[in-house]
């Protein structure tokens, strides 16, 4: 069986690029330009805390995976330093800024494949919830490449890096006193301090990415609060 030489495996990220990128139109652009927000490292953040609020061993789970999928992408991403689509290609259908570096792997894929792990977690793959939260993440990872800043690759090894970091941790998170912690008050004050301050950042001019996404900003902080006030009256 023949096998593609490097550049055939380029040749091809590109037309799937092309693909997915040449079929925008003014609804696509509504729409990804707001969900793929949704991988924002510091929307993933506070998404993450708000479920230490309900699941804490989850959401401290999804937190660290955050953290440390975004850490090794990063890693990765200094490694190969490789160009982004507008670098290479010409037409490009860009949504927000245009980069033109580090492209490999994505890092908001990466935060969207924790997300994506995190809710198979949070319910069962036989639940429908599961996937609905689960597509829309993914939804948002295939908007880097409809918003022209990656290439399927990229996508693709960022969702495994999110989701494979976030497993190892979840079956680790198995030794955590989990139990014990929830003993304490401090086991949801101390997650309703880290959301009222992502939510703080958030909505107090940070700036999203893409920025086509900014309405998140203003969205989810207050939902955050609103969230919150339900929490402190219960907890009180």
């Amino acid at each position: 069986m023949s096998r593609l030489s490097p550049m055939q495996d380029m040749d091809s990220s590109h037309a799937l690029f092309r693909l997915i990128n040449d079929s925008h139109s003014p609804i696509g652009d509504a729409f990804f330009g707001v969900v793929s927000g949704l991988g924002d490292g510091l929307v993933i953040a506070l998404l993450a805390s708000l479920l230490m609020l309900y699941r804490l061993r989850l959401g401290m789970v999804a937190l660290s995976g955050y953290l440390l999928s975004g850490l090794i992408a990063q890693i990765f991403k200094r490694i190969f330093d490789m160009p982004r689509p507008p670098a290479v290609l010409e037409n490009v259908h860009v949504l927000g800024s245009a980069f033109t570096s580090h492209s490999f792997p994505s890092g908001h894929a990466t935060s969207d494949g924790v997300l994506v792990l995190v809710a198979f977690l949070l319910w069962s793959v036989k639940d429908w919830r599961s996937w609905a939260l689960a597509t829309l993440f993914l939804l948002a990872a295939v908007g880097r490449v409809y918003g022209g800043v990656h290439f399927p690759i990229d996508v693709v090894a960022g969702l495994g890096i999110g989701i494979i970091t976030t497993w190892l941790l979840w079956r680790w998170s198995e030794k955590w006193p989990v139990n014990h912690w929830l003993k304490s008050d401090w086991s949801w004050k101390i997650p309703a301090l880290i959301v009222a301050g992502e939510a703080a950042v958030l909505g107090l001019g940070y700036r999203m990415q893409p920025d086509t996404a900014q309405s998140l900003a203003l969205v989810l902080p207050i939902a955050s609060l609103i969230i919150l006030m339900q929490v402190w009256k219960r907890r009180s």
